[in-house]
């Protein structure tokens, strides 16, 4: 692995950078979870509000594990979902924009370990590495096969969790239905060329002094402790040019879900990301799915337009050399990288169409 200097080119250390940007996002991000509000947390009439809903613990390698369960009937079809991140669970995001989900599906939420509630029970978790969530992942899949007595399952992987589904659904096609792959990720070296490129665009565009200079300083990862932190820089520019979060009025109803789910309250989003990815930023690094181009399963991805923090066009490419049963790209024409937030309505009714495709096929 490439090592990196230990002192930024400017006059703060780098933790104490990504310390104050961390805390002031933070900050933005849960304001709305400090206050009380009586929002369901499924943001649904009751008459559409899940009447199953399972939350427990589950041993997966040696380690306890978060799981929740959203259904309407125990022979729905299982759609497994794997969170972003690494260490991003989207629980209180599921609850409250995708409950409708469990109308056909039996929703399946993981939080892997050092992520969420896992984390929340132990911040300290053996093997943190991607080998070892696939391990996890593949275990979960076995046991929500032989609970439901189903031979196969369908997988939906977001963003970090797009590069674990991917894996899965190419090394083990006899456990599922369909892969779904949601701002799905290819290769993070091609990732950070491509984004950077679209970023230089805008800024010289915008002919923002500081941005211009702030650009120079996010190309250079001697600028930086580590990729991670010079990551996260570049992460706040593209969100301030709408290439993360493409819609602004998005963010006031994400609050809402926070906010609408009291058990995570106090969770620190932020820190524990941080933590969790300094952990897996090698495996980050040297992990590609641009090799798997022939899978036995259908292949189906959801990509924002907008999204260039995890281009778009590099998934559009990896899907056009994809072998598969059937495989099909749908485009969130008003979103960026996180389109289940962005475009609730149409992600559900993308889901709901997956499955017609596929049962159609089976």
């Amino acid at each position: 692995m490439k090592k990196y200097g230990n002192k930024y080119k400017s006059n703060h250390s780098g933790s104490k950078l990504v310390c104050a940007l961390i805390s002031a996002i933070y900050l933005l991000l849960s304001s709305a979870s400090l206050q009380a509000d009586t929002t369901s947390i499924f943001n649904q009439s009751s008459a559409n509000q899940p009447t199953i809903h399972k939350q427990f613990y589950l041993e997966l390698g040696k380690e306890e594990q978060y799981i929740e369960i959203l259904s309407h009937s125990e022979t729905n079809p299982v759609l497994l979902f794997i969170h972003g991140g690494p260490a991003w669970p989207q629980t209180p995001q599921l609850r409250y924009y995708s409950a409708e989900l469990a109308k056909k599906y039996t929703l399946v939420i993981w939080e892997q370990r050092g992520a969420g509630k896992s984390y929340m029970k132990n911040p300290n978790p053996s093997n943190l590495s991607l080998q070892q969530i696939l391990n996890d992942g593949h275990e979960l899949t076995g046991w929500l096969k032989a609970q439901y007595n189903q031979e196969k399952i369908y997988l939906a992987g977001y963003s970090w969790g797009s590069m674990l589904g991917a894996k899965l659904a190419y090394q083990y096609p006899n456990d599922y239905k369909a892969y779904i792959g949601i701002a799905q990720i290819t290769n993070l070296e091609n990732r950070k060329q491509v984004s950077l490129e679209w970023l230089e665009k805008q800024v010289i565009q915008a002919a923002d002094a500081n941005d211009l200079a702030l650009l120079e300083k996010v190309k250079d990862v001697s600028n930086y402790e580590s990729e991670l932190d010079r990551f996260f820089e570049q992460w706040l520019m593209l969100n301030k040019y709408g290439g993360a979060i493409y819609s602004e009025t998005v963010r006031m109803e994400t609050d809402k879900a926070i906010a609408a789910a009291p058990d995570y309250a106090g969770y620190d989003w932020f820190a524990v990301w941080e933590r969790s990815a300094k952990v897996l930023q090698r495996d980050m690094e040297l992990n590609s799915i641009d090799g798997l181009t022939s899978f036995e399963v259908p292949v189906f991805l959801l990509q924002g337009r907008h999204d260039w923090n995890v281009p778009s066009v590099l998934a559009e490419a990896w899907l056009n050399n994809v072998s598969s049963p059937s495989k099909k790209l749908f485009w969130f024409e008003y979103s960026g990288h996180s389109l289940l937030e962005e475009e609730s309505e149409k992600f559900n009714d993308v889901l709901f169409d997956i499955a017609e495709i596929v049962e159609a096929i089976d």
